[in-house]
């Protein structure tokens, strides 16, 4: 048998049922063998082995040598062609000859068969009426024709045949298979009887000589299953395994000839049929073998009953059940063996008398032929008792054959083999064991896990420099497992020393932190500063902490920072303000000031533009000059732009005569005006050059328009048209333009847009901004006949500018460079601004000053002018020179240059600082040619951008500031002295508080450090009004309340003391673990304070006069009682207007309930109420079950009074000495389940294990 099986057999002493056997000479019919016998439990057998697959046939091969010429092609054509003859007589309908006009059957019936199969189909008759046809296409379909043209075009003949009824199932096949290629494979239809019909035949429809093929094929299928026969026996599953025979040799005798087919149930089947099918002659002869092993087993087979521990039970079993194969093979006995989840020790064991003695000493030999024990040996030491690739255990049993060693993880080393090799191993691995024991050791120390991967260090370096230096095996824990044991193996001297570093590094760190803050990657640039100026000074300024801001690629907006606990907290304050203030700063506003006006904002030298930037702190943008835009930009803090909006409208208004007008905006005209007003009036603003307009940001219920009187007159007037346009019927209408050619169709001063709208006065011409998406959209606003017109005028205009000409102009070779230095920086602004005109300049080689250009007439004739222009402002262009010492370079130049930028856009003029490695070096007339920078551009504007770049050499001043108010002025996280340095960009240095000083210095350009200057004489003056009101706040009274009565005063969810709080502008704190438990503290104003205690002492006297009363309530009905969210609880309070306090975790009594209240008979009643819900809800519980006794189940098992059982003392698993033999004696006692001693063995579930 194969794998375990059970087995249970009746004592052959019982007397069982009678049966008789009945020889059926009628072979010719199926037998059925009745044999009753008592019938007892399921064999469980293993079916791979019980019922194993035939033996198939060796195939042949035909031999014999082929020629080349006789091979197949390798590749064959897709294409077959197959031939159908009819005679005359077969064809069934004739005339295929007509001539009347009318197409014949058959052709009709080829043309329809051909289309639906895809093949080629040639008919041919001949003169003896005869029918040819060929079939040409792919072999499936051919086949598919074929059939059908068979069916159709031949006349079909009947046949009926009988065959017996039981054979109709081999002549339909599983699922009609056979039946379906019997009629595909002669062109037949095949009609069954079906099982309601009286008809024993079966028709078969066809073209004659098929029907007749088919018919003796039926015939033939019939035939053979004639000489078929199938037996069923009735035989109990216990003797099986002798009709099987040991490892089925009876089954596969039998079955050799492919003749018989013995079909035995498997275990799980609830049958004793056998089936025995095939040949007569052979099932006969099998039945009788069968029929004989029955009768022999069924009168001689004994029943003996041993114990044999679980542990050993595997080795009785064999490999896939190899040892009860033998022993049946060798004593003709069956071995019984229980189900592996069974925990009985018995194993059965049937046969005949005189062999059971015989399978008893093998399954004894069997059992004690290897035996196991197990070694207690530190987890940790596995690895060093393996080796590396098992090297020390294989030196450890250099010859180990059977015995087999396994590691598992619960701290034992497992061995099995025969008793000597495990006897000789247990002593090797133990004296190996205490070897190792000696000279090693394993300790774990215990590090937070935020601590692990900085003593791992970064690739593991720290980790690598503990384990090379003290010559230990340091095992760091899964990080998923989240453990904190951290463990040391290696001579027990290194382990110690490794220890001891590690506790060394941890204490260390332990005074350490490390936080992380998210900052937006843009911002970076403006933690690190110019060059990492910023981040240096910050880390200069706390140097046990360490910065690190990711790389750019990264693309990360994390930035760490570890270090000292305390500096650690204020790097990340100051860090989280600076982010919060970059945020801020990007506010930006447009202020619409009149170009005329502009000098007056920015002063002299500018004078006033700083003063205002310095006063809000903010950034302001003035428009070039010959720029179209008179918008000042500003940006900063929002509060601070609008400060310095104010302010700028101030001085415009100031300087002129500006009023403001409101224009109402008709109904009618607010659809239309809503989407494209704002570019209309936008129009008129650059008609009237000196107004504005606002729309409302609310409603645009009315245009507001600003400027001075005499020209805000027009405006409104030309306001009034636009909307009176707008009123009526209008059409809006759109010219695509490249924006190069705008300036061209606008003309110089907007001349030809003017010359277009005196001719049609309704119409509007809106030319996009450069900052619109749509730049080549062109809108015309107007009258339906007025705005084609002008559409069809800017059309012809913009092909013109398309024609392209060619023209020359001088250049001096001397300003050629000027041109294309700079990746040709000046000529790619002349090409974009002049409809990208061609320029080509002359090469070096060629000494020539013509400079050709090719274009449009119009953007010729523009760039040419501004190429001029240029040449002329080269001419009169001077250089000056002038000395700033190199140590404010840095401080000029800082956020990449943007001041130095600044000034050469707004006077037209190049600035050139010395090298950066240059040398100091007197010259003749004693300047420094470190220091010297260089101003070149127009002779009125060099010396006022060399004004304005001395204004931004940086100064130093001093400013006394008592040390008590240095923590005030730094604020929260460096938040206050870093608002002063990026307010006024100046640098503000606070001395240590180790240095006791009280200067307070601070560096930038002269006006800003004056106003920094004055803005800390500012804060000053408040951090003193502070303190004295900090002072009048810290008013403190202490007041002694019960504290049963906290929580009323605290409220639900802090409700009531909130309310307190607020009230009287207080702060109220109650006693935590170590106060005083009575004592709450209030802090604040004296008189608020006062106040609030008088409350306090008002609400503590009411509830001391109130009436309370204990009850003990089922801790379990506490939850039922309070309720979803306390709304039982409260729902109770309000019915009896009570106050129930419940038991804290802390108290002695966990089922004493308090309940208070005015009236006594409302404490009573609600105590009542409680009480007979408590009842309520214990029944409840009972009812539920939540009170059981636990029952016990007995399971007993019947023994077979007849069995005979032998009980085996003294076996060799027992005895000292192995080799003794266990005797049988007559007088032994039987086996007793409950008495007999268990033996535990080792085998069973074990945890994993590392097989060596």
């Amino acid at each position: 048998m194969n794998g375990q099986s059970e087995f249970t057999f009746d004592s052959p002493s019982q007397p069982t049922a009678g049966f008789s056997l009945e020889n059926n000479e009628n072979t010719g019919k199926k037998n059925n063998v009745s044999m009753n016998g008592e019938k007892k439990d399921k064999v469980v057998m293993d079916y791979s082995t019980d019922f194993p697959s035939l033996p198939t046939a060796p195939t042949k091969s035909a031999g014999g040598n082929q020629s080349a010429w006789g091979k197949q092609p390798v590749l064959k054509s897709t294409l077959v062609t197959e031939f159908i003859k009819l005679s005359s007589n077969e064809r069934a309908a004739r005339g295929f000859s007509k001539n009347d006009g009318s197409v014949p059957t058959e052709t009709k019936k080829c043309k329809e068969i051909a289309s639906e199969t895809g093949c080629k189909i040639d008919l041919s008759e001949a003169k003896d009426g005869s029918l040819s046809i060929m079939i040409t296409g792919k072999q499936k379909n051919v086949t598919e024709a074929q059939g059908r043209l068979i069916r159709e075009l031949q006349t079909q003949g009947v046949r009926e045949i009988k065959i017996p009824k039981e054979h109709y199932g081999f002549v339909i096949g599983k699922e009609g298979s056979i039946l379906k290629k019997l009629e595909n494979e002669f062109y037949c239809r095949i009609f069954m009887p079906n099982k309601e019909d009286n008809k024993d035949f079966i028709k078969i429809t066809g073209p004659g000589n098929f029907a007749d093929a088919c018919a003796d094929k039926i015939l033939s299928i019939s035939s053979e299953r004639s000489k078929q026969t199938s037996e069923n026996l009735e035989v109990e599953k216990q003797y099986y395994p002798w009709i099987r025979g040991a490892y089925n040799v009876n089954i596969e005798r039998w079955t050799e000839n492919g003749n018989v087919k013995v079909n035995i149930p498997p275990p799980n089947v609830d049958s004793n049929k056998i089936n025995i099918t095939g040949e007569k002659e052979a099932v006969i002869k099998v039945v009788n073998e069968i029929r004989k092993i029955y009768h022999e087993k069924k009168e001689k087979i004994k029943t003996v009953t041993t114990k044999i521990p679980r542990s050993q039970r595997r080795f009785v079993l064999g490999n896939k059940g190899s040892g009860i194969q033998d022993i049946l093979k060798n004593t003709d006995c069956i071995i019984e063996v229980p189900a592996e989840d069974d925990d009985s020790e018995n194993i059965t064991i049937h046969g005949t008398e005189d062999k059971i003695i015989l399978a008893l000493s093998a399954v004894y030999t069997r059992a004690t032929s290897i035996i196991s024990t197990e070694i207690k040996a530190p987890q940790w030491l596995h690895k060093y008792l393996i080796g590396p690739k098992g090297g020390n255990l294989q030196n450890l049993f250099p010859t180990r054959e059977k015995l087999k060693i396994e590691f598992n993880d619960n701290s034992t080393i497992f061995l099995e083999g025969p008793p000597q090799e495990v006897s000789n191993g247990k002593q090797v691995l133990s004296d190996e064991i205490d070897k190792l024991l000696s000279a090693m050791d394993s300790q774990v120390v215990k590090v937070p896990i935020a601590y692990h991967r900085h003593l791992v260090g970064k690739a593991g370096t720290n980790i690598t420099k503990l384990r090379d230096e003290f010559d230990v095996n340091v095992v760091m824990p899964n990080e998923n497992t989240n453990s904190e044991d951290i463990v040391v193996e290696g001579k027990k001297g290194g382990v110690k020393k490794c220890i001891d570093q590690i506790k060394e590094v941890v204490k260390k760190m332990e005074n350490e932190k490390s936080r992380d803050i998210i900052i937006e990657q843009r911002f970076h640039k403006n933690i690190i500063g110019n060059k990492g100026e910023s981040i240096n000074k910050l880390r200069q300024q706390y140097p046990s902490v360490s910065i690190g801001v990711p790389d750019a690629s990264s693309k990360s907006d994390i930035i760490n920072i570890r270090g000292n606990k305390g500096e650690v907290d204020k790097v990340h304050a100051y860090l989280t303000k600076l982010q919060k203030e970059l945020i801020e700063s990007n506010y930006q506003e447009s202020v619409p000031i009149f170009k005329e006006f502009h000098k007056h904002i920015i002063g002299k030298g500018g004078s006033t533009i700083n003063k205002i930037r310095d006063e809000t702190s903010t950034r302001i943008d003035i428009p070039l000059d010959g720029s179209s835009d008179d918008k000042i930009v500003v940006t900063g803090k929002k509060e601070n732009v609008k400060k310095a909006v104010d302010l700028l409208t101030k001085i415009q208004n100031e300087q002129s005569n500006i009023i403001s007008v409101n224009v109402p905006i008709p109904s009618k005209a607010a659809t239309r005006f809503a989407y494209t007003g704002r570019r209309l009036l936008a129009d008129i603003e650059k008609e009237c050059e000196n107004v504005f307009f606002s729309l409302p940001k609310d409603k645009n219920e009315k245009i507001v328009i600003r400027g001075p009187k005499e020209y805000v007159g027009n405006a409104e007037k030309l306001v009034d048209e636009l909307l009176n346009t707008l009123n009526e019927q209008t059409e809006e209408s759109s010219v695509k333009a490249q924006s190069s050619f705008h300036k061209f169709l606008i003309g110089k001063a907007g001349s030809k847009v003017k010359k277009i709208r005196e001719t049609y006065s309704t119409v509007r011409i809106l030319f996009p901004d450069e900052k619109d998406e749509k730049s080549d959209i062109i809108q015309i606003v107007g009258k339906k006949d007025e705005v084609q017109a002008v559409k069809k005028l800017l059309e012809q205009q913009i092909e013109e500018l398309k024609q392209t000409v060619e023209d020359t102009i001088d250049v001096d070779r001397v300003y050629h460079k000027h041109f294309v230095s700079r990746g040709s920086e000046v000529l790619k602004e002349i090409q974009t601004s002049n409809g990208n005109v061609q320029i080509y300049f002359p090469k070096i080689s060629e000494q020539s000053n013509t400079v050709t250009l090719k274009g449009s007439k119009d953007c010729v004739e523009s760039a040419k002018a501004r190429i001029e222009e240029i040449v002329e402002d080269l001419k009169a262009q001077v250089t000056i020179e002038f000395e700033i010492d190199n140590k404010h370079f840095r401080s000029i130049l800082s956020n990449r240059g943007a001041a130095i930028h600044d000034i050469s856009k707004q006077y037209n003029v190049r600035i050139k600082f010395p090298e950066r490695n240059a040398v100091d070096e007197i010259k003749e007339d004693g300047k420094n040619l470190a220091n010297i920078i260089t101003i070149t551009g127009n002779n009125a504007k060099v010396n006022d951008a060399k004004n304005d770049l001395l204004a931004l050499v940086p100064i130093t001043k001093e400013v006394v500031v008592s040390r008590e108010h240095h923590r005030s002025l730094i604020g929260r996280g460096g938040e206050g002295i870093r608002n002063l340095q990026q307010t006024y960009n100046v640098n503000v240095s606070i001395p240590q508080e180790s240095e006791q000083s009280d200067i307070i210095t601070v560096s930038g350009v002269a006006n800003k450090v004056e106003a920094c200057i004055m803005d800390i004489e500012e804060r000053i003056g408040e951090f003193e009004k502070i303190a004295a009101d900090r002072q009048l706040r810290s008013y403190k009274v202490s007041i002694s309340v019960p504290a049963k009565y906290h929580q009323k005063l605290i409220g639900r969810r802090g409700a009531a003391v909130n309310e307190m709080r607020n009230k009287f502008d207080v702060q109220i704190s109650f006693p935590k673990d170590g106060d005083a438990p009575d004592m709450v503290t209030i802090t604040g104003y004296e008189k608020n304070v006062n106040e609030c205690k008088e409350e306090i002492e008002k609400i503590v006297s009411e509830l001391d006069s109130m009436f309370s009363q204990e009850v003990e309530l089922d801790p379990r009905f506490h939850p039922r009682m309070i309720g979803t969210g306390g709304r039982a609880l409260r729902k109770l309070c309000d019915d009896f207007k009570v106050d129930i306090r419940m038991p804290s975790k802390t108290d002695e009594n966990p089922s004493l309930v308090v309940v208070s209240g005015k009236n006594e008979d409302d404490v009573f009643n609600c105590i009542e109420e409680l009480k007979i819900q408590e009842e309520d809800y214990v029944e409840l519980l009972i009812e539920r079950g939540q009170y059981y006794t636990p029952t016990t189940t007995q399971s007993s098992q019947e023994a077979s009074k007849s069995s005979r059982t032998v009980q085996i003392t003294g076996a060799p698993w027992q005895m000292d000495n192995e080799e003794q033999f266990p005797s049988m004696s007559s007088n032994a006692q039987p086996a007793n389940s409950t008495g007999a001693p268990v033996l535990s063995g080792v085998w069973g579930a074990r945890l994993s294990r590392t097989s060596c």
